[in-house]
């Protein structure tokens, strides 16, 4: 029956999201939800926990896009549903390979207040803890909290330091310890000593923080997102890091407590056997069916407009959009957005050529020409010679885009682009591509490449024809794929035709040489590059008014945005600034004549001593794209609401929403935890001095301003 309602009339709300990108709001649920078997094992997992108190550590792991950050939302909200918001449950966006962040982040999430209380509980609880004029006795409190912290750390400072949040002479420099820095006098004269192991005590402060909370609200669950780029950082993790990771799962078990992991299928390789031994059930993100991907337009539709309806989609379109996207729920919630835009204006039902058009256009990001020089690059720097648009066979053939020859043989490896693979036609046509190839040239290896979409069906049929698997193009990894695959061909090509040791040690020479001359350019060129650098830096330096003017917060009153959009992005661009606190920084490095010279060379002490780290460099160069993507937006932004001001027209809703999806589109591919080891350079707002207790709350509430801006942009205009 659904296959045959008649397409809604066109309405101003879309059901479903043009991101498909979730946000986690602690409590509640904020997207349409299928029950699928993830869901199913991971609520299953959290149901005996809130019935047993059993605490464990649970792994949820999928590819990008298959809904980790939803699943963990849904937990999150189920933990508190099922208990009437009596637990405490949290949501952590796993750091840069640092457990003091993932410490200042628990810390932030709870707040001090909230960690004093927990404290206040335990001081309520016995009376031998408070002193005969009613004041608290820190000693007696910290002897208590030292005892009942032993299942979860042997450092006695935790609990000394614990008890002192509760005098407020003591309670700031007790929350600057908590949060990793050095013990003020205060605490020093208590007998907390000087720091050894940072990271350590960040794992001892993560271990009491869940006894305590599991204490005080019988159940403490924690979700750790994107543990993956945790483990992966700086090239992997060490056996210190493992050995932290190890005792933190050990602590939130005897805590009592919840503990789920989430990241990317090879997160589980990246831990050491004595951490996977740790871990208890894994759960596994799997593909929509048709049937889900059914159950799901039905009920956005239901949240959205009341009623539960398949149309404009059809039953066959839906089977042929999950096949398409190998039932990907984010490749699947942005189609879906997409095609009801595009039925809902036409007033038609969604079609087969609707979904194939929809896929191309979305998914088909990079262009032929943009494939084709990165191919040339990665040919070139591996120092191959090659030769673009072959003609392979007779001229009522096409030519191949790339032929890498094999030195003085009939004989080579084919590179061949293509778009988005989308029809059983489209497949056979391939096929017949190679067949004719290899007729022409017996001894040739082809590798296909694919700028777009392939659904695994039709990877599995191309594989067989092929040389090797074809590479779907992704900015990150293709370099890599492609070199790899290029050497593989040839060096089996070799083996077959049994190529003599002396012409192969001739051809890998001359291969070198190519490569140490190609090397050569690209270092002149980056040493030209840096000295125009450097000559702009010179400049800027003795530029008076840069010196006189530093730059300010954006002025909200010189766009023609609404305000509340003006500010979001000013915000934004503040927030950035005082993340990474770089530009003040170097600023007050070379203050002018007449300025405190201590603190100058201070400054300029720190700047040196930060830049020595990679990670702060490439941190840095974040910071750096992000801020220019963030002006590129608003000013795209700004460019939009003109003409919509001007001149409304139907269609401007989704030149707004291609906009939201260009920054998300390349916001998704910048590593933004790298942020994170920039906390030490980090500057307090508008130059106002901070407490040192303050700056991992300032960090968390400036980070999550540019995170989701996209979504905020889009629901304000579209309000405005």
């Amino acid at each position: 029956m659904d296959a045959t309602e008649d397409p809604p009339a066109v309405v101003p709300v879309n059901p479903f999201s043009p991101t498909a990108v979730a946000r986690v709001a602690e409590g509640r649920a904020q997207a349409t939800t299928v029950t699928t078997a993830a869901i199913r094992d991971a609520l299953a997992h959290l149901d005996h926990y809130l019935r047993s108190g059993d605490g464990g550590t649970v792994a949820v792991v999928g590819d990008y896009g298959t809904g980790k950050t939803h699943l963990a939302a849904e937990l999150l909200a189920h933990a508190q549903e099922s208990t009437g918001g009596a637990i405490r449950a949290v949501y952590l966006d796993a750091p840069a390979d640092t457990f003091l962040s993932l410490s200042r982040q628990l810390l932030g999430r709870l707040s001090r207040d909230a960690v004093r209380a927990l404290v206040e509980d335990h001081r309520a609880a016995s009376p031998a803890v408070t002193a005969p004029d009613g004041s608290p006795a820190a000693g007696w409190l910290g002897e208590r909290l030292r005892a009942e912290l032993a299942p979860v750390t042997t450092d006695p400072s935790v609990g000394t330091v614990l008890a002192m949040l509760l005098d407020p002479a003591t309670e700031a420099t007790a929350w600057d310890w908590l949060t990793g820095h050095p013990p003020g006098p205060a605490l020093a004269a208590a007998g907390v000593p000087a720091r050894v192991d940072v990271e350590s005590d960040a794992v001892a402060v993560l271990g009491a923080l869940a006894l305590l909370c599991g204490q005080r609200h019988g159940r403490f669950v924690v979700v750790l997102d994107e543990v993956d780029k945790f483990l992966s950082a700086a090239g992997g993790p060490g056996d210190d890091t493992m050995a932290r990771f190890s005792r933190l799962i050990e602590l939130f078990a005897a805590a009592g407590a919840f503990l789920v992991i989430a990241g990317l299928p090879d997160m589980l390789h990246l831990f050491s056997p004595d951490v996977r031994q740790r871990i208890g059930p894994i759960v596994r993100m799997s593909a929509l069916s048709a049937r889900d991907v059914r159950d799901f337009i039905r009920r956005s539709q239901l949240r959205t407009f009341g009623q539960a309806r398949l149309a404009p989609f059809t039953v066959e379109t839906t089977e042929y959009l999950t096949n398409l996207t190998d039932g990907v729920p984010r490749r699947l919630i942005r189609l879906c957005y997409h095609l009801y835009q595009r039925a809902a204006q036409a007033d038609t039902p969604v079609t087969h050529l609707m979904v194939r058009e929809a896929v191309r256009v979305q998914f088909d990001l990079a262009s032929r020409q943009d494939v084709a020089a990165d191919v040339r690059r990665v040919l070139t720097q591996d120092g191959w010679s090659y030769q673009r648009d072959h003609l392979v066979g007779s001229l009522r053939d096409l030519p191949v885009d790339f032929w890498v020859p094999l030195e003085e043989r009939n004989a080579g490896c084919c590179v061949l682009l293509t778009e988005s693979v989308l029809k059983s036609e489209e497949v056979d046509a391939l096929n017949r591509r190679v067949v004719a190839i290899r007729a022409a040239v017996p001894d040739s290896e082809v590798i296909l490449v694919v700028v777009g979409h392939l659904p695994a069906e039709f990877a599995a049929d191309l594989a067989e024809t092929f040389s090797v698997e074809p590479i779907v193009y992704e900015p990150q990894s293709f370099p890599e794929d492609l070199s790899g695959s290029v050497k593989a061909s040839l060096r089996r090509l070799e083996q077959a035709l049994g190529a003599d040791t002396l012409t192969s040690v001739r051809t890998r020479v001359e291969r070198i040489q190519r490569q140490q001359t190609n090397a050569q350019r690209s270092i002149e060129r980056l040493s030209y590059q840096l000295d125009e650098i450097r000559d702009d830096l010179r400049h800027d330096l003795r530029s008076p008014v840069q010196r006189e003017h530093p730059p300010r917060r954006p002025d909200v009153a010189s766009t023609p945005l609404p305000g509340p959009v003006a500010r979001l992005f000013a915000d934004a661009i503040q927030a950035l600034d005082q993340l990474t606190g770089f530009d003040r920084h170097l600023r007050e490095a070379f203050a002018p004549a007449g300025t405190e010279i201590r603190q100058a060379v201070e400054n300029a002490a720190l700047l040196r001593s930060g830049l020595r780290s990679r990670d702060v460099q490439r941190a840095l160069g974040t910071s750096m794209v992000l801020r220019r993507l963030i002006e590129a937006f608003r000013h795209g932004v700004e460019r939009w609401y003109e003409g919509h001001r001007r001149a409304p027209r139907p269609g401007d809703l989704d030149r707004l929403d291609r906009l939201c999806e260009t920054y998300d589109g390349i916001a998704e591919y910048l590593p933004l935890f790298q942020l994170d080891v920039l906390g030490d350079l980090a500057v307090p707002g508008d130059g106002d001095p901070t407490e040192p207790p303050e700056r991992s709350r300032s960090w968390t509430e400036a980070r999550s301003v540019f995170d989701g801006l996209s979504a905020r942009v889009r629901r304000l205009l579209v309000n405005a």
